[in-house]
């Protein structure tokens, strides 16, 4: 796991950092002036934040990639788990809009390998002695809650009757032609297929935490549950255009494997020196902390759903945001989102001629592209433009559009645009493959200085 992890973490560094100056410097759509104006929590902290330029970012980058190699290959691992899982945090904080759930269950499961000996396998650690490589049980048992949350508590944040009455949620979520690739092109058509597809998502996650919490010496429920969970996301990887989603749930959850499926490895690449447990001061402290933020991170989870009574306070709000524990697991929850639909840059240059941005013509084109989801770079543009039509964010738009031009006239200087109209052509999915006309909203307007 500790391998996989730090792999994931080199390629979602390496897809970032063809953005670094877009999405985490001044000189892009999020600079730090309305970072700290804009959805930023007491409690939150960014390196990337303390200075605005691109260097800067890219030196944070350097450093970043550096440590997940170096906890690749296992060298002072607890350390490296450290200086990886606090870049992320300030990564994730200095560009907000950009995220997903696979974020946070990376960066979760970084925060649990602080307390886990996972250097004690297959790394340079490994051949050092006076290590303890005893497996510190309630930071075992934190881990397994962790992976266990991601399923209860989505099953249960998944109470519409998409998902378990007329089982319509893989048909609405396919829908979603900003997120079909060309596997779900396949299926979307088979209605019953669909149907189907959506019962065993639900019911998959609902027995999910009890196979990975059900005691047994030999972990065959944890096993069946990897299998499910490799199942299950390489499934979504296919169908849905979610960036390292799929991947990311597939690593972390490579802990859930019983050691004796890699018995034979073992016998071939482990350097092990075996200490006694030692229930010491430092060691009951220890499990007094993970024990807290276990409890803590429960809470952060039940407090998600609408029946529970209890909203943590401002100081657990506090901690929770300092060491960035936020967690909600409402993928495609209570229901599917059902607007869909495609960006049109429409600008006007010095004296009025108009110009298709996308395009690159000297026409407008409103039309729906054939495959929306080829319009994204990437799987954080994609994000950002899903939060772009949320009402709650609609300040992203004018940022976006006013980065779209500066980036625009950079690149393209023999055809400067003075003003920018930025469209989104909205379409809201129907039952039965209908979609409502298309709505043309307008977004922003943004004029070059």
């Amino acid at each position: 796991m500790r391998i996989g992890l730090a792999i994931v973490c080199l390629l979602d560094l390496s897809f970032r950092f063809a953005d670094i100056g877009a999405l985490y410097s001044d000189e892009g759509l999020w600079p730090t002036r309305v970072m700290y104006n804009l959805a930023w929590q007491p409690g939150f902290w960014s390196l990337h934040a303390l200075y605005g330029s691109t260097n800067w970012s890219l030196f944070l980058f350097t450093l970043h990639g550096l440590a997940a190699f170096l906890l690749l290959i296992g060298y002072r691992t607890r350390l490296m788990t450290l200086l990886v899982l606090v870049l992320y945090i300030s990564l994730h904080n200095r560009n907000l809009f950009v995220l997903q759930a696979g974020d946070d269950l990376l960066r979760l499961t970084l925060f649990w390998g602080l307390f886990l000996n996972w250097g004690a396998r297959y790394s340079l650690d490994s051949k050092r002695s006076g290590i303890d490589y005893t497996l510190p049980v309630p930071a075992g048992f934190a881990y397994l809650m962790l992976i266990a949350s991601v399923y209860f508590f989505t099953a249960l944040l998944k109470d519409d009757k998409e998902w378990h009455g007329d089982g319509t949620a893989l048909y609405y979520a396919l829908s979603l032609e900003q997120m079909r690739l060309p596997f779900g092109e396949l299926i979307y058509p088979q209605t019953t297929v669909l149907n189907l597809l959506t019962h065993g998502v639900y019911y998959s996650e609902l027995i999910l935490p009890f196979l990975i919490l059900w005691p047994s010496q030999k972990g065959y429920g944890r096993l069946i549950a990897f299998v499910l969970i490799f199942v299950l996301h390489i499934s979504i990887g296919l169908c849905l255009y979610v960036g390292l989603f799929f991947l990311i749930s597939i690593v972390t959850a490579l802990g859930l494997i019983p050691a004796t499926v890699f018995d034979k490895l073992e016998s071939r690449f482990i350097f092990l020196k075996q200490n006694p447990l030692k229930l010491s001061l430092g060691i009951k402290l220890k499990h007094v902390v993970i024990s807290f933020f276990l409890l803590l991170c429960l809470l952060i989870n039940f407090s998600s759903l609408s029946w529970f009574p209890y909203q943590p306070g401002k100081e657990l709000r506090f901690t929770t945001n300092v060491l960035r524990l936020n967690q909600y697991w409402g993928m495609f929850s209570p229901g599917i989102l059902k607007k869909d639909g495609w960006m049109v840059y429409h600008g006007y240059d010095s004296v009025g001629r108009q110009w298709d941005l996308r395009l690159n013509a000297d026409y407008v084109d409103y039309s729906k592209p054939k495959h929306i989801v080829s319009l994204y770079k990437s799987d954080r543009w994609r994000k950002l433009a899903e939060n772009m039509q949320n009402e709650k964010f609609t300040f992203l738009r004018h940022l976006y559009a006013s980065h779209y031009l500066k980036q625009w006239n950079s690149e393209h200087p023999e055809k400067p645009i003075k003003t920018l109209y930025l469209y989104f052509m909205e379409q809201e999915t129907l039952p039965d493959y209908q979609k409502t006309p298309v709505n043309k909203l307008l977004y922003a307007i943004s004029t070059a200085p």
